[in-house]
């Protein structure tokens, strides 16, 4: 039988699970079909692991070998929490939800509590304490500035380290989101949602930051009510 070529084997991948997924990283030695995966149904599969507490490890999703996987940009990322144990989701729906990146959402039971959003705005400074972003509950961390207008950048890192969340999910130096501030339009409010693997940028009129924050923190409050498969 004819085998599929790496381009029809990506797009099979990436279009939604036709088989089973499984985790390679650092902790199986990089086995493409290392740890397979648990399908819970609905287009989301899961892996539980038990490693030693507070380990940082890298990892990729694939379809049992190299032929493809995600994310494509670089290998994810995990820190077990104290006890070694860590979930980690592959959600393969498509979302509308306003938080990036909108499919294959790589979700994790636990993550590091210490965030910072960085840009060209900030210097790229990854450990910038003026930058650094507030615990809001549930995983979801906010920093909300004002910024001169023009197009900017954003992602948001592990305080200390390139380990990120961006445009392209949770991976190490991942993409940034651009997005555009204008004058009188200018206040802008950076998200992270560090179990989904997720990301959003509010940008609002100024003055008012206070309101605009309380009204976006207001908006979110349903948001985290959201079911999490994790």
């Amino acid at each position: 039988m004819r085998s599929l070529s790496i381009a029809a084997a990506a797009a099979l991948l990436l279009a939604g699970p036709a088989g089973a997924f499984y985790v390679a990283g650092t902790f199986n030695g990089w086995n493409p079909a290392g740890n397979l995966m648990d399908d819970l149904g609905g287009g989301v599969w899961s892996l539980q692991l038990t490693l030693g507490p507070g380990e940082r490890h890298e990892y990729k999703i694939t379809t049992g070998d190299w032929s493809a996987a995600w994310p494509q940009s670089g290998n994810a990322w995990f820190v077990t929490g104290p006890d070694g144990a860590i979930t980690l989701t592959y959600d393969t729906n498509t979302y509308a939800d306003g938080w990036r990146n909108e499919s294959r959402r790589l979700g994790v039971s636990t993550a590091p509590t210490t965030w910072t959003a960085v840009g060209e705005w900030q210097g790229w400074n990854n450990a910038n304490p003026a930058t650094a972003m507030a615990p809001y509950g549930g995983g979801i961390y906010v920093f909300q500035t004002t910024l001169a207008p023009g197009w900017h950048q954003y992602k948001a890192v592990v305080t200390g380290s390139w380990d990120a969340i961006g445009a392209d999910a949770r991976s190490v130096n991942a993409d940034t989101i651009w997005f555009e501030t204008t004058p009188g339009n200018d206040q802008v409010t950076f998200w992270v949602d560090t179990l989904t693997g997720t990301v959003k940028v509010d940008v609002v009129p100024e003055p008012g930051s206070a309101a605009a924050l309380a009204s976006a923190l207001a908006g979110l409050a349903g948001v985290i009510l959201r079911t999490r498969r994790v």
